[in-house]
């Protein structure tokens, strides 16, 4: 009985460190070419104001 009592606890232990692993993942490394900055908590600040579409010229 004991005997079984330590495999059965080894592999759980080793399917928690497995699951730890995963979902912890690899370390992120941007590639050659990929933005590094995303910017996804700057301000939004529009570039320009926003103002009211021309109206059309007039046709004869």
């Amino acid at each position: 009985m004991l005997p079984t009592l330590i495999v059965l606890l080894l592999v759980i232990l080793a399917v928690v460190a497995i699951v730890w692993v995963v979902r912890k993942g690899p370390a992120h490394t941007p590639r050659p070419g990929e933005d590094q900055d995303t910017a996804w908590n700057d301000p939004i600040t529009p570039a320009e104001p926003h103002s009211r579409p021309h109206d059309p010229e007039p046709r004869p």
